[in-house]
């Protein structure tokens, strides 16, 4: 009887080393023998596939049961498609809320994005290279939705063969110059204009690529209350209590109208035809957010970068992207491993840099950027640093990116200042209108 026991034991012993070693395996990351599959959705970008399909080949290396799957779709389609996805619960794995045209605020509102947590509290030493106040904004009610992946801020950026042409010095990169004004920007922008008579032919000295609400940034102006950004919710509209919403558009509006050296609408939309008017040489100075560093690269000329001319108030867009996992995931650990691995500054956070050269969220990464950045523009290191850290001392994240259903409100507000920039009404009626406008929307 004895020894029939102690072969029933041992049976009995190697039948739970199994079952619990089964058991461990799915609850791991992947790494038990059932291979998981996860979808990383992405914007069409042709610049970005080799990236994105080496990053996949690394991290399936080094995580054999975790596939991932790469689902490409155009920026101007994600709202759509993803608005159907979550409704219908067939949703992408991975994603960043703010590369549709809404934004954070939006998907989060919706519930459609994973509290993180608990994940970026067991992995805290893995992204502690992510500086607080841009995991801040991602961090709603003490819980963390998102996991910065850039940290990009606004600039000018100027044509440096048109600027020694009209014989004029380079713009400062000190953001506490006050010589480098809208005025200064103004006068330059005059010298820089050049007009035979010909529109295929003329050459513009300035071009703010900024929404009207940012415009209004640029002077110390604001469309929306404070609560606004934190609640996520638009509430009822702040264009017509502040006077400097009204002085920066007037000011974008003279550009065009009163000393045409920027286009209207329709001549933008003529001169685009050709491609970017600021690398077609067709815009001698551009106001624009920091991708302006890698979309500028190819360009046929030199180009610099410079601060948003100085007024007191001026606020600099931020355009802090994040990376973000669908709430309804059904593998949420295997996803926070792939954005854990997207996050490394020795990996994939790395090599994003180095293949697009965007701007990096992780401050470990940012003394390779300057460098890279000095090659790309012939500025000095320091310049760079100069330029680029001092948009975010007083800048703001982007409005789409933090008040719900953007998308419509920003829709409503081009759709009028359009006909202001086209002259066909004043900045008085088309701010009275906006605010009219706005506060019609049912937005619940």
């Amino acid at each position: 009887m004895s020894s029939i026991y102690k072969v029933f034991m041992m049976i009995f012993i190697l039948v739970i080393s199994a079952a619990l070693t089964g058991c461990g395996g799915d609850s791991a990351g992947g790494k038990g023998g059932k291979k998981v599959e996860i979808t990383w959705l992405v914007r069409t970008d042709a610049n970005m596939i080799k990236w994105e399909e080496q990053t996949i080949a690394d991290f399936e290396a080094k995580n054999p049961n975790i596939k991932v799957k790469l689902e490409t779709i155009p920026q101007d389609e994600i709202d759509q498609r993803l608005t159907t996805m979550i409704s219908s619960g067939n949703v992408p794995d991975v994603w960043s809320s703010n590369w549709a045209n809404s934004g954070f605020a939006t998907y989060r509102g919706m519930d459609a994005l994973l509290d993180l947590t608990s994940y970026v509290q067991n992995d805290a030493q893995q992204l502690k290279g992510i500086p607080d106040h841009l995991m801040d904004i991602y961090k709603i009610d003490g819980k963390i939705y998102g996991i910065p992946m850039l940290g990009i801020g606004s600039y000018l950026f100027y044509n440096k063969d048109l600027f020694d042409e009209a014989g004029l010095e380079y713009p400062p990169t000190d953001w506490n110059d006050t010589s480098w004004n809208w005025d200064k920007a103004l006068e330059y922008a005059q010298k820089l204009t050049k007009d035979n008579g010909k529109a295929a032919d003329k050459i513009y000295g300035l071009l703010d690529n900024n929404s009207p609400a940012r415009k209004a940034w640029s002077f110390g102006g604001e469309f929306f209350k404070p609560e606004a950004y934190t609640t996520g919710v638009m509430g009822e509209p702040a264009i017509l209590d502040n006077p400097k919403n009204a002085e920066a558009l007037q000011f974008f509006t003279d550009l065009i109208n009163k000393y045409k050296v920027s286009p209207t609408p329709s001549a933008l939309d003529a001169v685009s035809q050709l491609g970017d008017p600021f690398m077609t040489g067709k815009v001698a100075m551009v106001v624009n957010g920091g991708w302006g560093f890698w979309a500028y690269k190819p360009a046929e000329f030199n180009w610099g970068v410079a601060p948003i001319p100085y007024i007191e108030g001026r606020i600099p867009t931020l355009y802090v992207d994040p990376w973000n996992i669908s709430a309804k995931s059904k593998h949420p650990d295997e996803a926070w491993e792939f954005v854990k691995f997207l996050a490394d500054p020795n990996g994939a956070a790395k090599s994003f840099m180095e293949a697009t050269s965007a701007t990096p969220a992780d401050a470990t990464l940012m003394e390779d950027w300057y460098q890279q950045m000095a090659e790309i523009t012939g500025m000095s290191v320091e310049d760079i640093k100069q330029v680029n850290d001092g948009a975010f001392v007083d800048g703001k994240e982007a409005d789409n990116h933090l008040i719900t259903k953007f998308s419509i409100i920003g829709t409503t507000i081009d759709q009028t200042m359009t006909a202001v920039y086209e002259g066909k009404k004043t900045v008085d009626e088309g701010l009275k209108e906006i605010d009219k406008n706005l506060r019609s929307l049912d937005l619940d």
